[in-house]
């Protein structure tokens, strides 16, 4: 039998690792749990390393079979209906690292996103003039709009359908000593005004007297999931995005200590827009 050495989407795996977990507390051995379902056992356990297809049919037939409660079931049949993640992100796949694609693909299951900037915006909330002009200044050289049309998606992603929760912090510094072209600015201050007037969505500021704060590391996002306590933390270097190391709800948690209420935020914004 061939090795398959291809990475398994995140999807895939995240799938697979639930029914195996669901397997062993029920302390069924392969072949017991394959001749349950009526399946091949080699098919079952690709299925539980993510190198094997398993369509939402086939999944919720696992699950009943295994007895698992309907909200479990629910939300795994629902991760099998998206197993190589949202379809706007194929086109691009080619051309990301394999971490990277699971990271957007884990991105696009997150109904609530926290997202702290400093020295840059977020990327989840930079405005088309603001995104582009860092992807023309880019090197090595990018492909502008590949990547306008990569964030675009990214950013108007509804997970499950349902508009996203974007709760954003912003280091006050950044907003002073931005750098950048009077038009670009306004424009992302526009942006960031119009989100703050989301009532789904948080935008707050930092302010520059506060000083030394918790979040001089660096951009850092703070991703949680329907249905479960486990968050995922994602780190923005010079290299690019990439999985935190630990856990960074106690420092976003730190962070919101020092901020301006979202009303004091969005009156500094506008003056910063004014100013301009």
């Amino acid at each position: 039998m061939p090795v398959d050495y291809r990475a398994p989407n995140i999807n895939a795996r995240s799938l697979g690792q639930h029914l195996r977990k669901i397997r062993e507390i029920l302390e069924l051995s392969y072949p017991e749990a394959a001749s349950l379902l009526g399946r091949d056992a080699n098919w079952l356990a690709r299925v539980e390393t993510g190198f094997g297809e398993a369509t939402p049919e086939q999944v919720g037939e696992i699950l009943d079979a295994y007895g698992a409660p309907p909200r479990v079931r629910d939300v795994l049949v629902d991760l099998a209906s998206r197993p190589a993640g949202p379809p706007w992100l194929a086109r691009h796949v080619g051309r990301l690292k394999a971490l990277v694609r699971d990271i957007y693909t884990v991105e696009s299951e997150s109904p609530i996103i926290h997202t702290f900037g400093i020295a840059r915006m977020p990327e989840l909330v930079r405005c088309e003039e603001y995104a582009r002009l860092l992807f023309q200044h880019h090197v090595p050289r990018l492909n502008v709009e590949e990547e306008l049309d990569l964030l675009r998606n990214r950013q108007q992603h509804a997970p499950s359908g349902r508009p996203r929760t974007l709760d954003v912090i912003l280091d006050g510094y950044m907003l002073e000593h931005h750098g950048g072209p009077a038009d670009v600015m306004r424009a992302q201050f526009t942006y960031l005004l119009d989100l703050a007037a989301d009532e789904r969505s948080t935008v707050r500021v930092i302010p520059t007297a506060n000083g030394v704060h918790a979040g001089l590391n660096g951009p850092f996002d703070v991703l949680e999931f329907p249905g479960v306590t486990d968050r995922i933390s994602l780190v923005h270097t010079a290299l690019g995005i990439d999985a935190a190391q630990a856990d960074l709800w106690d420092t976003w948690k730190l962070l919101e200590d020092v901020t301006l209420s979202p009303a004091d935020s969005r009156a500094l914004l506008e003056d910063h827009r004014a100013a301009l």
